[in-house]
């Protein structure tokens, strides 16, 4: 019978003919599809409705029959096989059921392996490497991302934001008046409280120590859940106003009420239970000891809140609601939600509020404010999830790799395993037994990649703890426990399938009599050839990506060492004096100190310049308020958002920033508290830009709700102070007693090694007041090391994980190329008998691997284009498509593939041709 013509439809059918077992389909096949091209044909001409029909019943019968025909064929084979096998096996064996069968199965299975140790060790460890950096990352992953925060009911803990939206401020603190509207008229919030923090210094019981406070509202730790292990904790008239005129300390302020953390009770007050009630000095004034928190207690919120990590003391904060200032902004908002409600509808609610607010208040209205619900535990990890996220999806693809490499290994081994295969076919084997066997085999292999991989993983663990960067949350609660090991048990299941379920079908798939017949030598069918060399362009794709995300980062690295932050950490020291507010009231009183301890410490030897400024670069304090030229007075859209920072003379010399313009602060400007300032080149260019910005004025809001006018005199580079990775936000410096004199951050230039002066500047300290305690010394290196740390983190992991994924690659290609060496050994001693050169026989080799290598690559690099933009926010002055990166890894992964396809070239030249057909 002819073959009939047809279209699409027609193909599609012989296609699902395939549904049947091949005996039946080389009987009829050529019939029933000849059949169907009719009946399509004639119905296309009743109609397209008929047509539809038609095609619907006759496509689903070939499924349908052709599986029950199958299922059919594969009971009598079971049939027939099991009565084979009982024929063969003793008494003991037939009474055994289906448990003892897969106890057999597995026992064989170790059996063979063991009797094969090369392979197993190699596919033992290759499987471990890929299973046990999936473990240690998904440790952190877990405990990161995945675990609740420890705090009641945690999915209903929510922070609120304040924006600015017309100046580019997207975590603005709140006010004592604006959080007390969100509190009484938020109905879908059960308690809505507030938090800042600041560090002050503890005297008594001992030397003088700075300690960092978190002042909360007094139903803040009630509504996280928390109650303290000794004493009682906050209630509401802990929280009561003190009278505006008091200052800490004075006769007729209240005391501070304080709950110590655990950590500050054990080592100042050796776990004394009689702490609780005691009296404490806190920056000059009295504080109430009320109790003790738990151990291990700690506040997470998102580093955008800028509390001191850890909290040492807990206070309650006094804060008039109903009197403060809406432009006093320094509380961080926490809420939780009722049960039921939601963020989003919780955001709809505070949209309504926060445009009522902005309308009772120009500056709001004018800046686009508004307020924003996140829920705390996404932001708490915002800013490391696409890092993790990243690093994970990583060690999914070297899993992959050592997948795609085990599975080459069993493919080349299944090859020579045909006659073993053909003898328990012929005692009755199914193919299904077969498959079954052979799964178990990498069962047992996977499951022994699983245990080596723990060990990996754990020792691996370690590793992550001291390469992080410090901004991964609970990090130090990263282990491996039941969740974890639950996970290894699931990723050593998934790998068993994934790099034994091929090789199991290609291996299973044989003519019985033609196998019997081969003696046991390795067969190597197109088909076979052709899973090898897809196993390997895959493990070559994945590894590309790999190296391509590790180029991305190693270029990100460079460019971070290379941005000038507008200063000079070496030879920069850092520390804390501050003096407090009770011991100095005063503005003057605190600046007159800063003076004296300036002039004190640039009488040491090895100092060349002191000076204070708060915040410091890179401290993670964050201060901001708006700035405007005149035309800001009639149109508040003009103005915009400056970071503001409160420095005293010899600041910018001790840190090294360049001054562009003008003039620094001198002393006469603080004496005078002269209305004039020091600008960094951004605030310059953006109000004057190409003239001088020297002698004109400009508007800012700091000490009072309304502008005032500030004069300039000097302008400096800008110092790059949130992080090295951007420029941030334009700065404003004011000399410290314009602004009150608050903030104790110190710079001392250095011509000596800077910590070498350390015990001097603390007893000229001590000197000048022995109740201010010195604290946080610290390289302003240091502060550069950890800005760098969340990119060094990447690179390395991610690096690490690719020149892994780069070497299993190559050990697969080698390892396939070795194979066909062995394979082809007669038809190359065939090509030299005949005069082939030996140059001609390596080209074929290399040329061969380095055509796989090719579509590895070109594979890689389309998936690369799309999944390198995941690493946006991991990468600093390069593009995630960067094409110098593309470039340059394919070229380098083209060098090593050719490395790993000589070594097994190189073999095939030395093959002696008399050899090669005598054994043919």
């Amino acid at each position: 019978m002819a073959r009939p013509g047809g279209g699409f439809s027609t193909w599609v059918y012989a296609l699902l003919l395939r549904c049947y077992p091949k005996p039946f389909r080389e009987r009829h096949g050529e019939e029933m599809t000849h059949v169907f091209a009719e009946g399509a044909a004639a119905a296309r001409e009743s109609g397209p409705i008929r047509w539809l029909w038609y095609l619907s019943g006759a496509l689903w019968d070939p499924v349908r029959n052709g599986l029950a025909e199958r299922i059919e064929d594969a009971k009598k084979d079971r049939s027939a096989g099991d009565a084979i096998m009982r024929s063969v096996r003793g008494p003991n064996e037939r009474r055994g059921g289906r448990m003892e069968s897969w106890i057999g199965d597995a026992k064989y299975a170790l059996r063979t392996l063991l009797r094969n140790p090369g392979f197993t060790v190699v596919a033992v460890v290759t499987i471990g490497l890929g299973i046990g950096a999936n473990t240690a990352i998904f440790s952190v992953v877990k405990t990161v991302l995945l675990d609740p925060l420890p705090y009641d009911d945690p999915d209903e803990l929510v922070m609120l934001w304040g924006e600015m939206r017309n100046r580019g401020v997207t975590h603005f603190p709140s006010s004592p008046p604006d959080l007390r509207d969100y509190r009484e008229q938020a109905d879908l919030l059960q308690d809505l409280e507030g938090v800042f923090s600041f560090q002050i210094a503890l005297t008594g019981d001992g030397d003088p120590v700075q300690v960092n406070a978190g002042s909360v509202t007094p139903g803040f730790l009630a509504m996280l859940g928390v109650e303290p292990i000794l004493g009682r904790g906050f209630v509401e008239e802990d929280g009561t106003p003190n009278d505006p005129n008091f200052l800490p300390g004075q006769p007729g302020a209240l005391p501070g009420m304080v709950l110590l953390s655990h950590a500050l009770w054990q080592q100042r007050y050796g776990s004394d239970p009689s702490v609780v009630g005691r009296t404490v000095e806190l920056g000059g004034g009295p504080g109430e000891i009320l109790g003790v928190m738990p151990r291990g207690f700690e506040l997470l919120l998102p580093a955008a809140a800028a509390l001191h990590d850890p909290i040492d003391l807990w206070i309650a904060a006094r804060i008039d609601f109903d009197n403060s200032p809406r432009n006093n902004v320094f509380l961080r908002p926490v809420g939780r939600l009722r049960d039921g409600a939601t963020s989003g509808q919780l955001q709809a609610q505070v949209d309504r509020i926060s445009t009522d607010l902005a309308a009772l208040d120009q500056v709001k209205s004018t800046a686009g404010y508004a307020m924003r619900v996140e829920e705390l535990k996404s932001d708490l990890t915002s800013d490391v999830r696409a890092v993790l996220v990243a690093l994970f999806g990583a060690v999914v693809f070297v899993l992959l790799i050592a997948c795609a490499n085990v599975s080459n290994l069993l493919l080349v081994r299944a090859s020579g395993r045909d006659r073993e295969l053909a003898v328990r076919a012929a005692m009755g084997g199914s193919r299904g037994r077969l498959i079954r066997q052979m799964l178990i085999e990498s069962g047992v292999l996977a499951l022994a990649g699983a245990v080596l991989g723990v060990l990996l993983a754990a020792g691996g663990i370690r590793v992550l703890l001291a390469l992080q960067p410090g901004d991964l949350p609970r990090i130090e609660g990263v282990g491996i426990d039941l969740p974890v090991l639950a996970f290894t048990l699931l990723a050593a299941a998934v790998a068993a399938l994934v790099f034994g379920t091929i090789p199991a079908l290609q291996a299973s798939s044989f003519e019985l009599a033609d196998a019997l017949k081969e003696r046991g030598q390795a067969r190597g069918g197109r088909g076979s050839k052709l899973l090898r060399n897809g196993v390997i362009i895959g493990e070559v794709a994945l590894s590309l990506v790999l190296l391509i995300g590790a180029g991305l980062m190693v270029r990100s690295f460079v460019e971070l060492n290379r941005v000038e932050p507008g200063y000079e950490p070496a030879g920069l020291l850092t520390f804390n004096a501050a003096p407090p507010f009770a011991a100095y009231p005063t503005a003057q009183d605190r600046v007159n100190f800063k003076i004296g301890l300036a002039q004190r410490l640039e009488t040491l030897p090895g100092v060349e310049r002191a000076g204070a400024g708060f915040p410091l670069p890179l401290a993670g304090d964050l201060f901001n308020g708006r700035y405007g030229p005149e035309e800001a007075l009639t149109n508040p859209e003009a103005f915009g958002q400056a970071a503001y920072r409160f420095i005293m003379p010899g600041y910018f010399e001790a840190m090294g920033t360049r001054v562009l313009a003008g003039r620094t602060f001198t002393l006469a400007d603080v004496a005078d508290s002269a209305a004039v300032v020091v600008v960094d080149e951004l605030v310059a260019e953006s109000l004057w830009p190409g003239e001088s910005a020297i002698g004109n004025r400009f508007l800012v809001r700091v000490v009072s709700p309304e502008p005032e006018w500030v004069e300039v005199i000097g302008v400096v580079e800008h110092q790059r102070a949130e992080t090295l990775a951007s420029d941030g936000m334009e700065a404003v410096y004011f000399h410290d007693v314009y602004t009150g004199g608050f903030g104790g951050s110190w710079a001392v230039r250095t011509g000596v090694d800077p910590l070498s002066l350390v015990p001097q500047i603390r007893a000229e300290l001590a000197a000048l007041d022995a109740n201010v305690p010195l604290a946080d010394v610290r390289l302003m290196e240091s502060y550069v090391d950890q800005s760098m740390g969340p990119t060094r983190f990447a690179l390395t992991l991610i690096g690490a994980f690719g020149l892994l994924a780069l070497t299993l690659a190559s050990i697969g290609l080698y390892g396939v190329l070795s194979y066909v060496v062995r394979q082809r050994t007669s038809e190359i001693g065939v090509r030299m008998a005949f005069g082939a050169a030996r140059s001609g026989i390596l080209k074929l080799i290399v040329g061969h691997g380095l055509l796989l290598s090719g579509a590895g690559i070109a594979l890689g690099l389309l998936i690369a284009l799309p999944l390198t933009s995941v690493m946006d926010t991991l990468l600093v002055g390069v593009q995630p498509t960067d094409s110098l990166t593309f470039l340059g890894i394919s070229v380098i992964f083209v060098l090593v593939a050719a490395l790993a396809c000589y070594v097994p070239a190189r073999r095939a030249t030395l093959v002696d041709p008399v050899a090669a057909l005598r054994e043919e």
